[in-house]
Order: structure tokens, then sequence, then C-alpha cells
């Protein structure tokens, strides 16, 4: 499985891959800080059968996470592409609006822990 962590702030995905690596996550991450830059990824790479999970900021400049998931739709990429929000926002509309996407599995909010990775890693069998 391949990891994509897709947050404007660099220091969420430096977090990220830190809690990971305590959890003992040791698949290939791949991070981008915009969601341009993670669809061209995919664009060129996501073919494959390999699975992908995608941790996506929803509140980011440029394209932000809703309209990364909604060009995800129009596009051919991984038939397992699994993806989890990452967000500060505590709104219920959030939440719900991210229940209308097959592809989300989870919805964190900031900050995270290390137990949510262990969590993460029990689910997936990462």
């Amino acid at each position: 499985m391949k990891i994509l962590l897709v947050d404007d702030d660099p220091i969420v995905i430096l977090l990220q891959k830190k809690l990971m690596e305590k959890a003992g996550i040791t698949h290939q991450v791949d991070s981008f800080n915009n969601g341009e830059d993670a669809l061209q990824f995919l664009a060129k790479n996501g073919s494959s059968e390999e699975p992908y999970l995608m941790f996506l900021d929803i509140n980011m400049p440029g394209l932000s996470g809703w309209d990364v998931l909604d060009t995800l739709n129009e596009m051919n990429v991984p038939k397992d592409l699994k993806v989890i929000i990452i967000t500060s926002s505590i709104e219920a509309a959030d939440k719900k609006h991210a229940e209308s996407y097959r592809k989300i599995v989870d919805f964190w909010v900031k900050p995270f822990s290390i137990q949510d990775f262990i969590q993460l890693k029990e689910k997936f069998n990462l």
C-alpha cells in the first residue's frame, strides 16, 4: 500500500510521518503541499492495481480537499484508493458532507495522536 499525505501545512505532514514511524507503519509515503500536485501524481502513477491510502486536508488554498475528491471521482484512479479526511474543522456539516464520498473511510480532527495511527494500522492491517 502506498500512502499519500496531502496538506498545505508542512508541520502537519512532518507530524504524520513521525507518528506513522512510531506506530510501525513502514509503507512508502509521498507527500504533497496542495491538491493539484497530488492529483498530478495520481494521474501519472495511479493506474496500477496497488492500493493507496490518502490523508487529505479539506481546508487548503487552491483546490480544497472537497475539490480533490470531486476530481478523483472523474479520474481513472486506483480502484483501491481509500481517503482519510484530516481537518481542524469541528463542523457537523463537514462530517456529513464526507459521508457522501465512497472513498472516504475515516474523518480525523486535528490534532491526532499516535493512538490514531496504531488503530489505523490494525484496521487496515498495515
